[in-house]
């Protein structure tokens, strides 16, 4: 009986380390904002797709943005608000839940998806799903103009680490150690952009919010622009993990439906900074 009884203590207190190893895990990833100052910088790219032209300057007040995409963990702490604040029957109760990904093991099915992969992005999501969630935060989605300075930062950087091709991001390549898997955000270290802003090449496509337009470059402000005022689709940036390394690019824009839910699409959020009395 003693031993028993000291096996279940043992294993009890084994669960529990697991148990306490995983919210700490997940606490590192949650509310690490990096301030990206005011200043210009240059957006677009001359040399590559012809929505990415006119190469232009753009003004940007100062603005935080999350530090790595938002995670499994971090959205089921606010999807499980909306359960805990309605009652089950109704609409409000279910709204703003991931979708299911059965066919796709490495992913699987919300909420559990939540439990045994805390710290992954979040993925199949819609744009409403993402805005909700980020005004939950007190926050909202960055801009595409700010999405590009956080990845591309004051240099001409291709992809946010630089010039050169590495095998710095999670993407298509059999060689990045996630063949055809999501992985866990901050993973590649040195994928970090100028201001180091983690995960903004490959791994997970991000929502922005912006409605796409392919000619705005050609009339877009030179100071905070906002992207069109209407538009059928909501930008998309980053590339992900079943793209090559040229769509991952710093400069790269692609568009979705904003109520398309899929496995490569997740996002991360941002937030104006405060001016300064002078």
């Amino acid at each position: 009986m003693l031993n028993i009884r000291l096996f279940s203590t043992t294993a009890l207190i084994l669960l529990l380390n697991v148990v306490f190893s995983i919210s700490v895990s997940a606490e590192k990833k949650e509310n690490q904002m990096i301030l990206v100052p005011a200043g210009t910088f240059t957006m677009g790219n001359d040399k590559r797709a012809p929505d990415e032209r006119p190469v232009h300057k753009v003004y940007l007040d100062a603005y935080y943005i999350s530090k790595y995409e938002v995670t499994n963990t971090e959205y089921y702490e606010f999807w499980r608000s909306l359960q805990n604040n309605h009652p089950e029957s109704s609409p409000e109760a279910t709204q703003h839940t991931p979708e299911n990904f059965t066919h796709l093991p490495h992913i699987g099915d919300w909420p559990e998806r939540a439990t045994k992969l805390p710290n992954h992005p979040v993925v199949g999501v819609s744009w409403d799903d993402a805005k909700a969630y980020a005004e939950w935060k007190g926050m909202r989605l960055p801009t595409e103009a700010e999405w590009e300075k956080a990845a591309r930062g004051y240099t001409d950087r291709t992809w946010p680490w630089g010039n050169a091709i590495k095998p710095y991001a999670n993407t298509a390549d059999k060689n990045d150690g996630y063949e055809n898997l999501i992985a866990p955000v901050g993973s590649f270290p040195k994928g970090k952009s100028y201001y180091g802003v983690m995960d903004m090449a490959g791994n997970v496509w991000e929502w922005t919010a912006d409605w796409y337009s392919d000619v705005y470059y050609f009339h877009s402000p030179k100071k905070n622009p906002t992207g069109p005022t209407v538009g059928s689709w909501r930008v998309i940036r980053g590339g992900s993990w079943i793209d090559s390394l040229p769509r991952c690019s710093t400069t790269f824009r692609y568009y979705f439906y904003p109520t398309l839910k899929t496995s490569s699409v997740g996002f991360r959020v941002a937030k104006t900074a405060e001016k300064t009395q002078k």
